[in-house]
């Protein structure tokens, strides 16, 4: 008989995860609430900013420079990239989109991420996974076709959104064999938040900032919940396997359905709700095919 405690350390992962997807939704509210007062880079800065202090409180007392030490310095320059660009321009999207059509079209990365990995880590590509790519584009084609809000631009960032994020995913696998996640979280806030300071600099900082402080507390509330999703999704894997916590991302879409609904009174059409289904079925059978071959291999 198995004992209840062998399940603590997952099911302790698994709350950890869920969490950080309602952190990603909480994200997602205030990037839609703040785009009319602040640029998204302002925005971006603040939540880089904030996850940069954390992961140097973190890291600097107990583990000191040689923990930063790294053999591999084009790989975090080719991840940091992408996640800037990825989390960039999941800003634009949810700034300017329905909030529902654009975490599905987001969600299609690790979809995307299948067919990159072919090209890219040589990973085999069986006819399953094909057929959920595939599947899944057409997906992607549904919400994009019919478009959602007015704005053309969220399309295509949404899109740009998911394709770096593919990028991104892909090389996390390179580099999580040889780095610690948390060194490759710094390097990628640290860069993220230099980037956006300088960009907001260059571009000067909004007149919102001094003339509505009520807005103040809005943007630390996006800072904070930044810095607590990334320490969430860092330590949710290690308490838990990947394939364990991945079907868990998928719950961001339903619920996100329901905050646009509510707050923004924003439903999107027929055509997009099937277009979400099928990226939510594709994504889920990518994740069943994972799991089962992992629990092939630990039979083994």
């Amino acid at each position: 008989m198995t004992s209840s405690g062998e399940f603590d350390l997952p099911l302790r992962g698994i709350c950890l995860y869920v969490l950080q997807v309602a952190c990603f939704l909480i994200i997602g509210m205030l990037v839609k609430t703040l785009a009319p007062y602040f640029a998204v880079t302002e925005l971006l800065m603040v939540r880089f900013g904030f996850t940069f202090a954390v992961l140097l409180a973190v890291i600097g007392p107990k583990r000191g420079p040689s923990f930063l030490r790294t053999r591999y310095p084009i790989d975090h320059m080719i991840r940091t990239t992408c996640g800037m660009t990825a989390i960039g321009l999941t800003f634009v999207a949810l700034s300017g989109a329905y909030i529902a059509n654009a975490t599905a079209v987001i969600l299609s990365g690790p979809i995307l991420a299948v067919g990159l990995a072919f090209f890219i880590l040589r990973e085999t590509l069986p006819l399953s996974r094909i057929i959920a790519v595939v599947v899944g584009f057409f997906g992607i084609l549904m919400i994009v076709k019919p478009g959602f809000g007015e704005s053309r631009t969220a399309i295509y960032a949404a899109l740009g959104a998911a394709f770096f994020f593919a990028f991104v995913i892909v090389w996390l696998r390179k580099l999580n064999r040889t780095e610690h996640p948390l060194c490759i979280s710094f390097y990628y806030n640290l860069s993220g938040f230099g980037v956006f300071l300088l960009w907001t600099l260059a571009i000067g900082f909004s007149k919102n900032w001094t003339e509505a402080p009520m807005l103040l507390g809005l943007l630390l509330l996006l800072g904070v919940t930044g810095a607590a999703q990334q320490i969430l999704l860092s330590y949710s894997f290690r308490y838990a396997d990947a394939s364990l916590l991945a079907p868990f991302e998928y719950l961001s879409l339903p619920l996100a359905v329901i905050v646009g609904l509510v707050f923004w009174s924003e439903m999107p059409d027929s055509i997009s709700l099937i277009g979400a289904g099928t990226i939510l079925a594709c994504g889920m059978l990518l994740v069943a095919k994972e799991f089962r071959s992992l629990r092939r291999h630990a039979a083994l």
